[in-house]
């Protein structure tokens, strides 16, 4: 067999990576241009990323400095609930036994805060209890150097080359080759399309303790990261162009961003500018079609809130690897992708909706919904930790960031 990977980011490299490592009869051959630039999404990660790496081989030890990498421990919520509401941590603990149906019970006779959920119930040496955050473009270099029997073409193409069996379109939005770009119809709610962001020096003295944590601040009209790495922060602002002019989110981002410094802003150094990504929220129905297979943004995005961007990817490649080795074809591969897409799309909008802020057009357009029931109808049918994207712990931690215990039983 022979299959080509069209472009050269992420998830052009993890999959050709991927692919030599547990097809090792198939031949390769991964072809970039040297005059596209790779939109190096994703600093923030989910604990799957780690053991991707494993999988390949390559020890932590190998390349956490290399990607500036840092541990991550979960995820700081602020202003999600109100305005002005204080912050809560979300962490990696896990339902086993169902024990948060008896903790919650203390929570409900005011013998526990919600803060006592991650003292209680997080164990730091469980299964997937830490993530990473980490530089993805540097880790490309990581995964290509260990290729060995990769065929690496430098070209600029615009037609598929003639010869393989089977082609992969990593060529991100632009989704040059893909061969059917239907699209599966999302549930109303998805309005960011855009993100103004740009590296900075770390603040080692606000966001020491922090610095294990991805923060996420609810905007005007969408919500802040910031990702602290060993030697910088990635900062951005995510907003929907519904509700927000490019030219005024970027204006909001400056102010948000007041005081600090670029990252590499120092004499003789140019200084960075933000910058902006958009796309339109979508995923691909049938991303394999025909001898084409989008991974990556070429299968499409929603929203990247809560690290799913890089998910999907490893997913992607690991969903194709298993389909071509036990002889299964397009039809379980894109039905394997629709499910982890609407998983996360339904949980992301939860945030969303779950919300009781309407201090902007932005959350008043998220008032009108109410997904109370459907928070812990997720939460009851979420309970394989091996299957399930978002488990029903992190379901059970997002009703108790927002105090939503109606139609809890």
């Amino acid at each position: 067999m022979k299959i080509c990977i069209i472009g050269g980011g992420c998830s052009g490299w993890w999959a050709a990576g991927y692919l030599e490592k547990f097809l090792p009869d198939v031949k390769i051959t991964l072809i970039e241009s040297d005059t596209i630039p790779t939109i190096g999404v994703g600093e923030s990660t989910l604990p799957q990323l780690g053991y991707f790496f494993e999988e390949l081989g390559i020890p932590e030890s190998d390349w956490m400095d290399k990607t500036d990498a840092i541990k991550k421990y979960g995820n700081i919520k602020q202003g999600w609930e109100h305005k002005d509401a204080p912050e809560f941590t979300f962490t990696f603990w896990y339902n086993d036994n169902k024990v948060f149906d008896n903790w919650v019970q203390d929570y409900f006779a005011g013998k526990k805060t919600r803060d006592d959920v991650n003292k209680d119930l997080y164990d730091s040496s469980a299964w997937r209890a830490s993530a990473y955050h980490f530089d993805a473009v540097e880790s490309i270099g990581i995964v290509k150097d260990r290729c060995k029997n990769v065929e690496h073409i430098i070209d600029t193409i615009t037609e598929l080359p003639p010869g393989y069996d089977l082609y992969l379109d990593c060529t991100g939005f632009k989704q040059l080759f893909v061969k059917d770009k239907t699209r599966l119809p999302l549930p109303e709610g998805h309005m960011v399309d855009r993100v103004w962001v740009m590296p900075w020096e770390l603040d080692w003295e606000d966001e020491e303790k922090e610095c294990n944590f991805t923060k996420t601040i609810a905007r005007d009209a969408g919500w802040q990261f910031i990702i602290n790495l060993q030697e910088r922060a990635g900062i951005g602002y995510v907003f929907s162009s519904k509700f927000q002019s490019d030219r005024d989110a970027l204006i909001y981002y400056k102010k948000m961003t007041e005081g600090r410094i670029p990252y590499g802003a120092f004499p003789c150094t140019p200084t960075r500018q933000p910058r902006l990504i958009k796309w339109d929220p979508h995923y691909l129905a049938n991303p394999w079609s025909d001898n084409v297979v989008a991974l990556g943004l070429s299968g499409g995005m929603i929203d990247p809130l809560e690290a799913n961007v890089l998910y999907t990817t490893v997913y992607g490649i690991q969903t194709l690897v298993k389909c071509l080795n036990r002889g299964y074809g397009p039809r379980a591969y894109n039905k394997a992708m629709s499910k982890v897409h609407y998983e996360n799309s339904d949980f992301i909008l939860h945030h969303y909706m779950l919300s009781n802020r309407t201090d902007t057009p932005f959350w008043e357009y998220y008032s009108k919904f109410d997904v109370r029931e459907t928070l812990w109808k997720n939460y009851k049918k979420r309970t394989n930790k091996q299957t399930n994207l978002f488990v029903d712990a992190i379901w059970a931690t997002l009703g108790l960031y927002y105090d939503e215990f109606t139609f809890y039983e």
